[in-house]
């Protein structure tokens, strides 16, 4: 986060200086830092009065105003070869290039491309992307069974927060081109956290859903995208939460529960819930789940279904026997 946060103020220091070079270049800002119209104004303003009495002024003396002046031009007019452009000139290349560590940017940053994880309370990782020569690029992030699809700002950055499946947690980027940077971290916590993942394409519409310790449907203790708690409710020991991640064309959903909120004979209900809607009804459904107890090995199980037909919108199918429910593992 430091390190993005030190290339966003590098650019914006770059793109103020190189506005006041520009106005000085084009004459709008003297070398002196004053606007040029002004001191013209003033020069010929003590000029005028110089020259006559104390007292006097004449009828057809006028004060010189910004609008009166003209500055001298030419009296020959310019040769036109002398404002042709050479046939043999060609623009310099701006594009820098991508695959050279020593090209530079537009903003005169390094293009070399830095990736970093860093682990964040509640087993999170925040995955940054710096990548000054690849403003606005596709990227493809993977980690365990998961796979988004994302994109650099303006300025070639990116930044999300990831749950972790795995300790060490191992994060590869790769752009379109084929150039892959990976990384990893140690999450200290995930022994702490169940974790249960819903990977699907964003037109399916599929929802993951927590009842948590006995809750019914939109009472509390019912965990999906529309009530997804916070990360402080589980620090706190309170019970899970939802993060949700939605870039591209896939939506991953991720239910989080502390281990340490499971009491003897309490148990944490899982669903997974499919609306019928004009954008998804009659459609194939390609999707997988994630789970992973306290930093055990990840199951990923692949869910493929069809969703009934179009006469059925404002209906909800409802997966069974997809997920088991989370449970004090009895010793």
């Amino acid at each position: 986060m430091l390190n993005t946060l030190v290339i966003r103020c590098a650019a914006v220091g770059i793109l103020a200086s190189g506005g006041v070079l520009y106005a000085m270049e084009t004459g709008v800002i003297g070398s002196s830092g004053t606007v040029e119209a002004t001191a013209v104004e003033q020069t010929l303003t003590s000029q005028s009065r110089a020259g006559q009495p104390h007292g006097l002024a004449p009828e057809f003396a006028q004060v010189v105003t910004s609008s009166d002046v003209r500055l001298p031009v030419a009296v020959d007019p310019v040769a036109p070869e002398a404002m042709a452009v050479p046939a043999s000139f060609e623009a310099p290349e701006r594009t820098p290039d991508l695959t050279s560590p020593t090209g530079l940017s537009y903003l005169g940053l390094p293009c070399d491309i830095s990736v970093t994880a860093t682990a964040m309370p509640a087993a999170m990782v925040t995955l940054d992307l710096i990548a000054p020569c690849r403003a606005g690029a596709s990227v493809q992030v993977t980690h365990s069974g998961l796979t988004f699809d994302a994109e650099t700002d303006a300025v070639g950055l990116l930044t999300l927060d990831i749950p972790a499946f795995e300790a060490p947690a191992s994060f590869t980027v790769t752009f379109e081109d084929g150039i892959e940077q990976t990384t990893s971290v140690f999450v200290p916590d995930l022994t702490d956290f169940d974790r249960i993942g819903l990977v699907s394409d964003d037109n399916s519409g599929l929802e993951l859903h927590a009842m948590e310790f006995g809750a019914a449907f939109g009472a509390p203790g019912h965990v999906w995208h529309e009530s997804p708690a916070q990360i402080d409710a589980a620090l706190s020991g309170e019970g899970g939460f939802l993060t949700q991640i939605a870039v591209g064309q896939t939506v991953t959903q991720v239910y989080t529960l502390p281990r340490a909120t499971l009491q003897e004979g309490q148990s944490v209900r899982l669903s997974i819930d499919a609306p019928v809607t004009a954008q998804n009804c009659e459609a194939q459904v390609m999707a997988h789940t994630l789970r992973t107890e306290a930093a055990g090995p990840v199951d990923v199980t692949e869910l493929n279904f069809t969703v009934p037909g179009c006469d059925a919108i404002g209906d909800i199918l409802v997966l069974q026997n997809l997920l088991t429910d989370l449970r004090l593992a009895s010793n």
